[in-house]
């Protein structure tokens, strides 16, 4: 496991030091250094991923060009998830296993996983960009599909990442060391960190690791609540760890990649923890989903479920996935309303108020999350009947 991450350090030293070597006016030479490099990390994944990668990256240049023509069609940037209903729906997830929610193992073994669900998002991202500053070059649509520290698990940032003007920054030592320093960070979260929770952990707690749970089931509601702030805390760990990697990636090449996550675990309300978890998610949902759906239905609770819903299918097209948007998409819905009345704070000290909060909002959390991931029906059913004593072989 440790090894293809060795490789994606060691590449990403060769290939920052190739980029700084050129001068900051050759961007497209630097852009190529990235374009050969991320080519070249895709391909030995599975050449037929970086096929269908650039084939998306040529779409969503193709979908800009036609809504730049005919503003008055401006749903058309919407077809560039066409992909990710395909791949749900078609033998094609046998060649790109359909995005699962979260990172679970190396770069390798990912990148079809999740990227296809991520790309996709930013590819509309930089459509809207592109339409904003009427000019997309293929050449940046591209970089963004491809560029490999982000292409497994985000983060989701449109076009004007890898534009002229990033590209041609000046060598800058300090980034480039606190990069090797954020990489290091998210090695230890999801190498150690993320193995000592799913395996050494998980033993203690359960006499069996995390991956043996789901076939052998959850002896009672105490259990399966436990394993639930478990399983959370492995992705937290795991999600964030590849982020970290992927964003001190960027600083050795002085690109700034979005920060995703500002220590959701203390998040004291479900609202606060879309503040803070996953911030390039949520930022495209409030501008690209929600905010529209509010303009046009005018009914808060409803624009938030239904968005909410259709992340969760985003993720997975799963029964999990479905319970996991509706859940999110009314608990913030139930949260909207309860403060629009408002009512006096309840009567106590604001510190116990605000670590109930915490409480009440990570056991919602990852229950939710565990529900969503579970990897079959049979196994969700069985999780969920485990809560009222009733335990499934």
């Amino acid at each position: 496991m440790l090894a293809s991450f060795q490789i994606l350090v060691l590449a990403t030293f060769a290939a920052s030091l190739v980029y700084w070597l050129l001068p900051a006016g050759w961007v497209e030479g630097r852009r190529a250094v990235l374009l050969v490099t991320s080519g070249v990390f895709i391909w030995i994944y599975n050449p037929a991923t970086l096929f269908i990668a650039v084939a998306t990256a040529l779409l969503a240049w193709l979908l800009y060009g036609i809504t730049r023509r005919y503003p008055q069609y401006g749903w058309l940037p919407w077809l560039i998830v066409l992909p990710l209903v395909l791949n749900a729906i078609t033998p094609l997830d046998q060649l790109i296993p359909f995005p699962a929610g979260s990172p679970r193992s190396v770069l390798f073994t990912t990148l079809g996983t999740l990227g296809m669900s991520f790309y996709t998002f930013k590819l509309y991202v930089s459509i809207k960009q592109g339409l904003k500053l009427d000019s997309l070059p293929f050449r940046e649509v591209l970089t963004t599909t491809l560029f490999y520290p982000a292409f497994p698990a985000g983060p989701i940032d449109g076009s004007q990442k890898f534009d002229h003007v990033a590209l041609s920054r000046d060598p800058d030592i300090r980034r480039w060391v606190m990069g090797i320093g954020r990489i290091g960070i998210g090695a230890v979260k999801a190498f150690i960190i993320g193995g000592w929770i799913q395996t050494t952990l998980a033993d203690a707690l359960f006499g069996a690791p995390m991956s043996a749970m789901y076939e052998q089931g959850w002896d009672g509601p105490v259990q399966a609540l436990l394993f639930a702030f478990v399983a959370f805390a492995y992705l937290y760990i795991n999600f964030s760890g590849f982020t970290d990697i992927a964003i001190g990636a960027g600083w050795m090449f002085n690109l700034d990649l979005t920060e995703n996550f500002r220590f959701p675990l203390i998040a004291h309300s479900i609202q606060n923890f879309w503040q803070r978890w996953h911030l390039s998610l949520s930022k495209f949902i409030t501008a690209y989903m929600f905010k529209p759906m509010l303009r046009r239905t005018g009914k808060t609770a409803l624009s938030l479920i239904v968005t909410f819903t259709l992340i969760g299918l985003w993720h997975k097209a799963s029964l999990g996935y479905l319970f996991w948007g509706i859940g999110h998409g009314s608990a913030l819905a139930l949260t909207a309303w309860y403060r629009a009345k408002k009512r006096p704070p309840i009567p106590l000290p604001h510190v116990v108020r605000r670590a109930g909060g915490i409480v009440i909002t990570l056991t919602f959390v990852s229950l939710m999350s565990t529900i969503a991931n579970q990897p079959s029906n049979r196994v969700l059913a069985r999780y969920v009947l485990s809560f009222v004593g009733i335990h499934v072989a």
